[in-house]
């Protein structure tokens, strides 16, 4: 059919937008296709339909000409028979003596050669089935033989309607005036119509009603409508014929310009005419057939309807079955889709409306059924990651207070014994700022303020114990009021003053610097202690995030674990050489978990 389209949609996620694509449904290929399928073959009928008419149409004007050269082939036969009358009559012996009879003859072979005469004449008049009339004419004598005993002929007769050809004129006979098809010759021969020098003049004439008999036979009932036309004269028609319509066929015709046969379409009364036509080679007229197209071809006409109202009547139909199977079909499924993306992305409250006398009502009722527990469930876990949660932030802050403790009773032990009392007072004021801070396990969180002034407290405490060792505090004040977990930066001071500082000779430095980006709280410290290799901050990386093993740093771990369930996956500690000569520790706190005021169950879903 087509190539599959896929349409976008932008739905809200979690730091921007997430694109999802979704394909063109099966329901709208199907539709689609069924389309396609219906087009070619509409198109395939009607040009199927127009070579049918237009084959029909041929046949018929060929069919129609191949009548009208035969029904001419009749006339004209028919007319040879009267041309060639003429011409033998003319040979006739008594014919011959009555060109003279008047110079040799007695009155009684005179009489005697006319009533021959007469009898041959009327005998060669029965034998055409024709109405027609046969005269001869003697100049001379100005007396005549004829077939019609009504007719009356003289000279001047001859001289004004004397034709050697076909003409048409009006005859009187015992029926009344009619119209009639004549045709002279004279003996001898005469040049320029000079009846006075021929000895004999023969008309042979036949009526025009020959030719309406004819045509009525031609017709028989068909819806041709023939008729014989010159542009001098009536056009001879077949009874019954429309005589209105016939005019104004006349009328729209160039008679001039047809010629020979052929045929040609006119409008008539808001109708389609296929009009044919063929000249008489004797008589010059010219023999006309039209009649209706629509008639014609009303048996396609009526087929091509009846496919069109069955097409109409299957789109339609097809069109409704669309509608439904879309309605009861497509709607839901996608009412349920837009439901399965709203349980992903989250809302797990998201239930669909029961729909009635629907397949779907069972499948409906069993996804809100399992939305509702999903959505208790969800909510069971986040309560019960919460509880765990505080419980492990409360355990981990219990750890790292007793390891602290540990080192400074340690300290107050060997200064009690070395009898130095500003020692032990000094440590015991640092130690007692520290613990009334550590104490309040109410409150998790601090701002970075208070827990720069516990990490100098704590450094005062290790400078009392290593007088070597110094320290350098550079935050930015945009940075103080953040809050962050508490006891986040001891283990690290701690941890640098152990391995760093203690295992190397000199003086020792610990820098604590603060850095604000668009992405991340970062805060670096930094000793110029020991060191470590490649490999080994390597290794402290990758430990970090490794369950807890003995061979680990307790302290800083349970820093890094704590960052990542207040801040996300994307927080924590990171090692690195130090531009002093000994260790780095990097610690990323996320912004915008920080702005947001973070919860456990962003941790969850981050982990």
């Amino acid at each position: 059919m087509i190539g599959t389209y896929t349409r976008f949609r932008y739905i809200p996620h979690e730091g921007g937008f997430l694109l999802l694509s979704r394909q063109v449904s099966i329901f709208t290929k199907i539709f689609v296709m069924v389309l396609l399928l219906l087009i070619p073959i509409l198109i395939l009928y009607t040009y199927s339909n127009q070579v049918s008419m237009g084959v029909v149409r041929d046949e018929i004007e060929k069919s129609s000409l191949n009548r009208l050269s035969f029904f001419l082939s009749q006339v004209d036969s028919a007319v040879n028979q009267f041309s060639k009358l003429s011409y033998t009559l003319g040979k006739e012996p008594e014919a011959v003596k009555f060109q003279t009879v008047h110079q040799s003859y007695d009155l009684f072979d005179s009489i005697k050669l006319r009533q021959t005469l007469s009898e041959k004449i009327k005998l060669q008049s029965l034998s055409n089935s024709w109405i027609n009339e046969i005269t001869i004419f003697s100049p001379s004598m100005e007396q005549f033989i004829t077939s019609n005993p009504a007719a009356k002929y003289n000279l001047n007769y001859f001289q004004q309607y004397y034709s050697p050809m076909w003409g048409y004129q009006k005859k009187v006979t015992d029926f009344g005036p009619e119209y009639f098809f004549i045709r002279h010759s004279a003996e001898p021969s005469i040049l320029f119509n000079d009846i006075a020098h021929a000895n004999m003049i023969i008309e042979v004439a036949f009526a025009a009603r020959n030719i309406q008999i004819m045509l009525d036979q031609f017709k028989n009932g068909g819806n041709e409508e023939p008729f014989f036309y010159h542009p001098d004269y009536e056009p001879i028609v077949t009874s019954g014929t429309d005589k209105e319509l016939v005019g104004q066929l006349i009328s729209r015709l160039d008679m001039k310009e047809l010629s020979g046969t052929g045929s040609r379409t006119i409008e008539l009364r808001n109708q389609q005419y296929v009009v044919n036509y063929a000249e008489s080679d004797t008589l010059h007229w010219m023999l006309i057939d039209f009649l209706p197209l629509e008639e014609v071809l009303n048996p396609i006409t009526t087929s091509r309807n009846l496919f069109y109202t069955c097409f109409t009547l299957f789109l339609v139909t097809g069109i409704l079955s669309a509608y439904l199977l879309y309605r009861n079909v497509q709607v839901p499924v996608r009412e349920l889709l837009k439901a399965v993306y709203q349980l992903k992305r989250g809302n797990f409250s998201a239930r669909l409306a029961k729909r009635t006398n629907s397949e779907f009502t069972i499948l409906f009722s069993h996804f809100n059924s399992m939305a509702a527990q999903i959505q208790e469930l969800i909510e069971k876990v986040f309560v019960e990651s919460i509880r765990v949660r505080d419980a492990t932030l409360k355990q981990l802050q219990s750890q790292i207070n007793p390891h602290f403790l540990y080192n400074c009773l340690a300290f107050i032990q060997s200064m009690a014994q070395l009898e130095n009392k500003e020692a032990i007072i000094a440590m015991t004021q640092h130690l007692s700022k520290y613990y009334r801070y550590t104490t309040r396990l109410e409150v998790e969180q601090t701002s970075l303020r208070n827990e720069l002034d516990v990490v100098v407290n704590y450094l005062n405490i290790h400078k009392l114990q290593l007088w070597r060792l110094d320290y350098e505090v550079i935050v930015p004040e945009a940075m103080m009021e953040l809050e962050i977990p508490k006891l986040i930066l001891q283990p690290i001071v701690e941890n640098a003053i152990v391995h760093g500082i203690e295992q190397k000779l000199g003086a020792g430095l610990i820098r604590i610097e603060g850095e604000l980006t668009d992405e991340a709280a970062i805060l670096i410290v930094d000793d110029n202690g020991a060191g470590s290799s490649e490999q080994l901050t390597a290794q402290l990386n990758e430990d970090m995030n490794q369950p807890m093993n003995e061979r680990k740093g307790f302290g800083v771990w349970n820093v890094h674990q704590r960052l990542i369930q207040r801040f996300g996956a994307k927080s924590g500690l990171v090692f690195s050489s130090s531009p002093l000569g000994g260790l780095r520790v990097t610690i990323k706190m996320d912004k915008h978990q920080i702005e947001r005021g973070n919860t456990a169950y962003v941790s969850s879903v981050d982990r």
